[in-house]
């Protein structure tokens, strides 16, 4: 008997969600995969490339420590040297490939949802993807700063605004609504489940930060051993290795978007009850409706 498709429209437990994401991607996982990182890649690519540049020259002061000559320019380096253009490009590939990210997520669970859990591909992803991509950019815009000046003034209002605001994105897609309507509906729909999403988004980051952060690790020291006994460089070329690295470990961070989407439709599912009503509609006029359901005695 084929595995019964995960219903989104659905209330969850913390048990319950981690156990869904591990089946939804597990069911999904070749065209899920297939579409990240087909539409997704190039960001990927840009962020490494920018990220490992600047993190060459700024660790190349570790390369003239172990070689015993240290350059004055280095003894010199003011903020400037610091935050400079290359900063600039790595952050601005940074903020593109997060966002293209979660619409690339956000578009296959959306088609997902509206096709009755029919597995999407690449066209139709890309579909979704170029009507909402521009969109959620600018609208993240501000949502971002908000959380950044929230964390610096006082860490707690941006802990809160950060748990508050993580399915933003997902409903600006999943619900077609503006800023201002996504940005309602956060706090609409995390009444009285703060808590429960915080600790569901913790986990699901902690598996992903853990995952893709073990591996980056080993790579890294793998890389630094190498190069270290044949070239006496270590700091250029982690840096370039570890930036190149980072592509395949953004796919760990699938496992967190599925988690956050999952509680995203358990806390509409509270507030609307959305689901449910549809269930109830559709009695009857599946003559399928019950083919994944095993006989009980």
């Amino acid at each position: 008997m084929a595995e019964q498709k995960i219903e989104l429209r659905k209330v969850r437990d913390f048990g319950q969600n981690i156990n869904d994401s591990f089946v939804f991607l597990r069911q999904n996982l070749k065209p899920l995969l297939k579409s990240f990182f087909a539409i997704c890649g190039i960001f990927m690519i840009g962020q490494a490339i920018f990220s490992g540049i600047y993190q060459s020259h700024s660790l190349g002061v570790f390369d003239q420590i172990f070689s015993g000559r240290i350059n004055p320019a280095y003894q010199n380096r003011g903020l400037s040297d610091v935050f400079n253009f290359e900063y600039l490009l790595m952050l601005l590939f940074m903020m593109l490939t997060f966002v293209a990210m979660n619409t690339a997520l956000g578009a296959y669970m959306k088609f997902y949802l509206e096709n009755d859990g029919r597995q999407a591909g690449i066209d139709d992803i890309w579909t979704i993807f170029k009507k909402y991509f521009f969109k959620v950019f600018f609208f993240s815009v501000p949502v971002v700063l908000l959380i950044i000046v929230g964390t610096i003034l006082c860490v707690l209002p941006g802990i809160y605004l950060g748990v508050v605001l993580v399915p933003f994105s997902f409903i600006i897609m999943i619900e077609d609504t503006g800023l201002n309507g996504a940005f309602n509906r956060c706090f609409e729909i995390i009444k009285e489940n703060f808590w429960s999403s915080l600790v569901i988004y913790f986990v699901a980051y902690l598996i992903y930060s853990v995952s893709s952060g073990i591996i980056s690790a080993v790579v890294s020291l793998a890389f630094g051993a190498a190069a270290y006994f044949t070239t006496k460089s270590i700091g250029s070329t982690v840096a370039v290795a570890t930036s190149f690295f980072n592509i395949f470990s953004h796919l760990f961070y699938v496992i967190y978007f599925i988690a956050a989407a999952l509680q995203y439709f358990t806390l509409v599912e509270q507030r609307d009850g959305t689901g449910i009503l549809n269930r109830i509609n559709n009695i009857g006029s599946d003559k399928n409706s019950f083919d994944n359901i095993e006989e009980q005695y």
